[in-house]
């Protein structure tokens, strides 16, 4: 039987350039679920029903850095890290403070920020605070699940300067401010670059400040394949200076 050479070509041909036209396929687009809590301006909020803030310019340029797309998921703080471990996001962005309470769930990035925390009340407020025992005078609201909460609970709870019962929780600042607005709690222990955002939308004044300094990371699960990406072009944007523009963007 004599082969036929043009369909043996043909075949071998297709056999040579297949891989060529695969590896000219374009890449899919990896899209990121990002979770946040969109009430801590200026780090994340709602303008205009978008998403602003630091956090979010900045998990934007990080997206763009590393050739993905973001899909910004808006949910309370305290449900952030669970969504995290059942695989709902892929990451958390959201004024998040390193603890070691949290790294025994998550992995954090390289720290992007630092903060303090402290308390807050209305500017007309008579609230005096010099130091923490003065504090077993008043009510104090926070956050759910906050670095704030942890604080009161481990120091003042526990070391009984303050009730149980004097300490109230929220699922947002923006609650705790408006209980605490409406005369129903005293002041609001809260990151100082959040008392900051928050000041200019309300008539509030800083009466407190604790020296925790926070570092802000961005978390991710345990298994994620994307930390170290991640922390190298954080790294980048940290030294670039990028960060501070995007901070000094935010009005901070």
């Amino acid at each position: 039987m004599i082969p036929n050479y043009r369909f043996v070509a043909a075949a071998l041909i297709f056999v040579l350039i297949t891989p060529f036209l695969l590896s000219c396929q374009p890449k899919p687009i990896v899209v990121l679920r990002v979770g946040t809590n969109a009430e801590y301006p200026p780090f994340e909020y709602k303008e205009n029903n978008q998403f602003v803030g630091v956090d979010i310019d900045l998990i934007r340029l990080l997206a763009k850095r590393l050739d993905m797309k973001i899909e910004i998921m808006d949910m309370q703080f305290n449900s952030l890290i669970p969504a995290l471990t059942s695989n709902k996001i892929d990451l958390a962005i959201s004024a998040i403070s390193i603890s070691d309470e949290r790294q025994l769930l998550v992995n954090f990035s390289i720290p992007y920020y630092m903060a303090n925390q402290v308390l807050i009340a209305p500017k007309y407020s008579a609230v005096k605070v010099e130091k923490l025992n003065d504090m077993s005078k008043y009510k104090i609201g926070t956050q759910m699940g906050t670095t704030g909460q942890t604080y009161l609970e481990e120091n003042l709870i526990a070391g009984n300067i303050l009730r149980p019962e004097q300490l109230k929780t929220y699922g947002s600042n923006r609650l705790a401010i408006q209980d605490m607005m409406d005369g129903n709690v005293d002041m609001v222990i809260i990151d100082d670059s959040a008392a900051q955002g928050y000041s200019t939308q309300k008539p509030l004044k800083i009466v407190y400040e604790i020296s925790t300094q926070e570092s802000y990371g961005i978390a991710v699960s345990q298994k994620s394949p994307y930390l170290k990406k991640i922390n190298t072009e954080l790294a980048k944007i940290i030294k670039s200076g990028e960060m501070d523009k995007i901070i000094q963007a935010n009005g901070m």
